[in-house]
């Protein structure tokens, strides 16, 4: 039996880990600014470079023990385990390599949102911020690896890059291309942003692009004044109001229906014209009384007085007689 249970959380510890780790590859650079003159500032409301990571996954994934690196480190085959190895490294080399500590909130991304991480030097200020900083007068690039030592992506910052501009993906957490099971820069993808228009807005910690829904896009094209919509929304509304008056028309009607029969059901029932069986000198009062109860009893009628039985009494009879109710004296033999 310990077997057996020593196997099952064995086997959900695996698949946990494994969904874990498969969160991380998720986790993309989306947009960074190596230059920060007047544009996001950090919680203490200064201005450093900051670099945008995407969650392009659809679960939470933290971000605890991961490291974001400017530059490749050549882990060892053999020898320290790689958590061990980057930890050390970065201990070493603070100024090139950061470890993302554990046990902090803004580390945690949600599904589909960003994290930003500030470029100033300073760890002291926070879990989101790396420890070394950012020379934007030449190229500098961004490496970011898992604790297993994966790496899960890259990305090339050009050298001088104009003030409160930004280098960004065109589109949010797009999928890089892999060789040798390690993830490749592509250029293409990414591009310069000035924030002059919407489409090259610099959005820390929001979407580069957004999302455009193609049947609102066509009912603007089509329908300019709204007119369309206006009459479809309104036929659905006079649609599902005459549904409902249905319904309830047809269930008023059925409740009808049924009381109407539960009353002819609890009607008391008619007593029948009995024909006489009897002549008037046969019938005694014993069998009148227990027609009577009878009726009563099982008809829920009544001659008179409601819960009154009456019948005129002739004669001393069985019902009536003293001697009847007494005791049988013992005989002496």
């Amino acid at each position: 039996m310990n077997r057996k249970v020593f196997l099952i959380i064995t086997i959900i510890a695996a698949t946990a880990l494994s969904s874990l780790a498969q969160g991380r590859k998720e986790l993309r650079f989306n947009e960074v600014m190596t230059v920060n003159d007047s544009s996001y500032i950090d919680q203490y409301g200064r201005h450093d470079a900051w670099v945008e990571i995407f969650n392009s996954s659809y679960g939470t994934v933290g971000m605890e023990q991961m490291f974001v690196t400017n530059q490749l480190i050549d882990i060892p085959q053999d020898g320290p385990k790689p958590k061990d190895f980057l930890s050390d490294y970065s201990q070493k080399h603070p100024d090139v390599c950061y470890e993302i500590p554990r046990g902090d909130k803004d580390t945690k991304v949600a599904p589909r949102t960003h994290v930003v991480f500030f470029a100033d030097g300073n760890t002291a200020a926070g879990a989101t911020h790396l420890s070394y900083k950012l020379d934007a007068s030449r190229e500098n690039t961004l490496y970011l690896y898992d604790v297993n030592g994966d790496l899960v992506d890259m990305v090339v910052i050009p050298a001088n890059l104009p003030a409160d501009h930004s280098y960004a993906l065109a589109q949010d957490g797009e999928s890089h291309s892999v060789a040798d099971g390690k993830p490749q820069f592509d250029a293409q993808a990414w591009g310069e942003r000035n924030g002059a228009t919407d489409e090259v807005a610099i959005t820390p910690g929001k979407f580069n692009k957004g999302v455009v829904n193609e049947n609102i896009e066509k009912f603007a094209k089509e329908d300019p004044r709204g007119g369309i919509i206006s009459v479809v929304a309104m036929g659905i509304v006079f649609s599902a109001l005459l549904m409902l008056f249905i319904l309830f028309f047809l269930f008023g009607q059925a409740n009808k229906a049924a009381g109407k029969k539960q009353d002819t059901d609890s009607e008391p029932a008619k007593l029948a014209d009995v024909p006489a069986t009897t002549t008037e000198g046969q019938a005694d009062d014993e069998v009148m009384a227990a027609i009577c109860f009878a009726l009563y009893q099982h008809l829920n009628a009544h001659d008179q007085e409601s819960g009154v039985l009456t019948f005129d009494r002739n004669a001393n009879t069985a019902w009536s007689a003293k001697s009847s109710l007494m005791r049988e004296l013992p005989q002496r033999r």
